[in-house]
């Protein structure tokens, strides 16, 4: 078993954010570790589970935190005085036999904790376990790693040697402390075997926005391996003029700090206070995430080298780039791969057995400078510049490796994506343009249209036995299902030649109301990719059908926001009537399917999440979406504990490429993932991986036996074989009452610290209380030390084989 930690290296073009030294060289599961200053001190194998031994016991209370309630709007927004781990625990990019798992640990300083982005705290050694599951009394893996201020002290270790799809669960522990227990599992990744795939679709979660009742009902949920986060995990807004959601929640979730994110110091401090809402914590430290960053990461509307919510006076854009880049992957638990000369690679594949692959792409570092934000497709001029075929929205060796993801033989291909790619057209009065106009959303595919044929033609052309693309796709803060064709370029051209005489018509048979010429639209800087001026009513045209069939390409399930403004709060801003603005979203969704035929069902008024089934039948999209605003409650994002509920279905059948509704959501899984046999360790020592440097490229060697596995697997050791386990039915977890921590024998021998403050004492529900006794258990057993390990091993104050 191996693992490697690593820090991300500050763009290749540009001197790292901040002065850092190098951080010290990274131990794995060996008995020693090396100081701030180089020195290298020993530490007995048996004196460090002493220590594990000793914060163990209170692991229990500890591992209640992610599914417990935490209103302290101070605690929320810095962790750090919520203890040393007071982050929660987290994994991502699961691999057939390798996971990434995270967690940042707030060392003491003179001042109280270490708090994000301040470059405060010692370097600490933080041991790290992972167990089969929570019954299991071994440890498949453990080891140890370094963090310190360089990289604002979050740890983030690349588990490998691990089984294909099984369930693991895993800790942290450093200076007396105990994390709470994480759950999380290895892709369904096995040659010549088909499982189950099921995902939750998510984007768009600005704190300011709401409560993440969304990522709450996802941590209730036992059925996902793995939630896909598209983009927007965070808002780089201050509380200011610039300020983003419900003015009702002003002085109850407010951004730190509070102004805009600009420096590698403020994106640390913004990362850390969305890691730290609770329900936030609770997915986390519930499932893998797979993410990639979109705009607010950086800033709105980023391109190349700028954005729109970027000026002169907030420096220079590629360092405020990269370092939104470093404090990304610093904070979320993403495999990074290499960097060179044209910048850090974020796109990477996951696959899964022969059923499907996910290709996560992104398309901010590369792109082309907009066009501009909703633009007339008719003119000419910006039709031109549209069509240029030099015009980028990703770095031309991504498109190369997403057209050849699309011909792999794999019945499905998922391609994780920020914007929508499917060409929509927009009624130009939406943003002020006269009647009959058609607009399109340059910020989009639409915007880089050389780039939306040539995919869309290369995913219609491919070969039957080469399987089917669905794209997911977030940004839009709604819900879309639609079809994708090989021309899209023709139903623009039809909305163009076609809309201006049915607009007219349909003004003509449903006049306007008076005071619709009063309405006022919202602010320009409202954070939401669609038109100011949706409220102004436009009655539904008549459009001609489509003259002649198009050449399917795949199908788009766009997931709406979990609590970024959408189509229905930009219009009750404006109508202030919760009824009329329902009433007017539903009217433009109307619209808009009639400018659109590959337009299947859209919602702006719902948040939420999608989950996606797939099956070598089909791939269903399940919406979850919250209730239907009333005047008596006007916005379900301002209630702590609301949760979206299903509405409706969608599937793509094997073949087809084309969008039809499903009968309704999808049921039990059609097998579970495996329980891994408690078996002993590995024997022997691990050999360590140093963690690369801000000047140096993190490894990036394939981890997967698959050969279209991610190009970003950290290299497994090949001095130590991995640990076998067996398949074994999954155990479901238990629904019996949650052990009482006071019962057991440690707790009662000694008064012990406990981490998360007066808010760890609280029990957990469902598998989060069952989690929590692995860390005891794991700590009173420790790991074994074969022949091997007590030879090498040297004597400390407290005796060999000292317990």
């Amino acid at each position: 078993m191996s693992d490697t930690a690593r820090n991300l290296p500050a763009h290749p073009s540009q001197p790292s954010p901040q002065p850092s030294t190098p951080p010290p060289p990274v131990q794995s599961r060996t008995a020693s570790a090396t100081t701030a200053g180089g020195a290298h001190r020993v530490v007995s194998t048996a004196f460090a589970r002493r220590r594990l031994f000793q914060a163990g016991a209170f692991a229990l209370l500890g591992a209640a935190l992610p599914w417990a309630r935490e209103h302290d709007r101070a605690a929320a927004a810095a962790g750090a005085a919520n203890g040393g781990f007071g982050f929660g625990v987290a994994s991502g990019d699961p691999l057939a036999d390798a996971v990434i798992i995270w967690t940042r640990f707030s060392p003491r300083t003179s001042d109280g904790r270490a708090v994000p982005g301040s470059g405060q705290g010692a370097p600490t050694t933080v041991r790290w376990t992972v167990s089969a599951s929570p019954d299991c009394t071994t440890a498949v893996a453990s080891g140890e790693v370094t963090t310190s201020a360089d990289s604002d002290h979050t740890v983030t270790v690349d588990v490998t040697g691990l089984e294909p799809y099984t369930e693991y669960y895993y800790f942290f522990s450093a200076d007396g402390e105990v994390s709470e227990v994480g759950r999380t599992r290895t892709a369904p990744d096995e040659p010549g075997r088909t499982h189950a795939l099921r995902l939750a679709q998510v984007s768009c979660s600005n704190y300011t926005g709401g409560h993440f009742g969304t990522y709450r009902a996802l941590a209730e949920r036992d059925d996902l391996d793995f939630v896909l986060h598209l983009g927007d995990y965070f808002y780089e807004y201050g509380n200011g003029d610039d300020r983003y959601g419900p003015a009702e929640l002003a002085g109850e979730r407010d951004h730190e700090p509070a102004h805009e994110t600009v420096t590698l110091e403020d994106y640390r401090l913004r990362l850390a206070q969305y890691r730290a809402d609770p329900d936030a914590r609770a997915v986390h430290a519930r499932h893998p995430f797979i993410t990639v960053f979109d705009d607010h990461e950086i800033a709105d509307n980023a391109w190349a080298d700028g954005a729109v919510n970027h000026n002169e006076g907030e420096g220079d854009f590629r360092q405020r780039q990269a370092a939104a880049f470093r404090a990304y992957a610093e904070w979320l638990p993403i495999r990074m791969p290499d960097s060179s000369a044209s910048g850090t690679r974020f796109h990477r594949r996951f696959t899964f057995g022969e059923l499907a692959d996910l290709s996560v792409v992104e398309t901010r570092q590369h792109r082309s400078e907009q066009v501009g934000s909703f633009v007339l497709i008719a003119d000419a001029g910006t039709r031109e510049k549209l069509d240029d075929p030099d015009r980028h929205i990703m770095e031309p060796a991504q498109m190369e490796w997403v057209r050849d993801g699309v011909r792999s033989p794999r019945r499905w291909h998922l391609i994780g994506n920020q914007v929508m790619v499917a060409s929509l057209a927009w009624p130009g009065e939406y943003s002020g343009f006269p009647r009959g106009s058609v607009m399109v959303n340059a910020d989009a595919w639409d915007g880089y249209r050389a780039d939306q044929q040539q995919l869309l033609r290369h995913m219609a052309h491919a070969p039957a036995d080469a399987g089917d693309t669905v794209i997911l796709t977030g940004d839009i803060h709604s819900s879309w299902v639609g079809d994708l064709v090989a021309e899209p370029e023709a139903d623009l051209d039809r909305a163009v030649a076609d809309y201006p005489e049915a607009a007219d018509a349909a003004a003509a048979a449903h006049p306007a109301p008076t005071a619709a010429s009063a309405y006022a639209a919202p602010g320009v800087r409202d954070g939401s990719p669609i038109p100011p001026m949706i409220a102004a009513p436009v009655p539904q045209p008549q459009l001609p059908a489509q003259h002649r069939a198009l050449t399917p390409a795949g199908v788009e399930f766009v997931c709406p926001s979990i609590t970024s403004d959408g189509f229905y709060e930009i219009v009750r801003r404006v109508l202030r009537s919760p009824k009329l603005a329902v009433g007017a979203v539903e009217l433009a969704a109307s619209v808009l399917r009639s400018l659109n035929p590959g337009l299947k069902w859209m919602d702006g008024i719902g948040h939420g999440y999608v989950l996606i089934d797939v099956t070598p039948e089909r791939v269903q999209a399940d919406y979850y979406l919250t209730p239907v605003p009333s005047e008596s409650a006007p916005d379900p994002r301002l209630e702590p504990g609301h949760r979206p509920t299903y509405r409706t279905s969608w599937q793509t059948t094997a073949g087809s490429r084309t969008a039809q509704p499903a009968s309704g959501p999808v049921g039990a899984r059609s097998d579970e993932p495996r329980t891994a046999e408690c078996t002993a360790p590995t024997t022997g020592p691990t050999p360590s991986h140093p963690a690369p440097t801000h000047s140096s490229p993190a490894p990036t060697p394939e981890a997967s036996a698959s050969p279209d596995s991610s190009p970003t697997a950290a290299p497994t050791s090949t001095d130590s074989a991995a640990p076998t386990a067996e398949s074994s039915p999954r155990q479901q977890p238990s629904s019996a009452s949650p052990p009482d921590p006071s019962q057991h024998p440690a707790l009662q021998a000694a008064e012990l610290p406990m981490t998360g403050g007066a808010s760890g004492a609280l029990l957990g529900v469902g598998a989060a209380a069952v989690a929590g006794g692995i860390g005891l258990r794991l700590a009173s057993r420790g790991r074994r030390r074969t022949a091997d390990d007590a030879d090498d091993a040297p004597e400390t104050e407290a005796g060999p084989g000292a317990e």
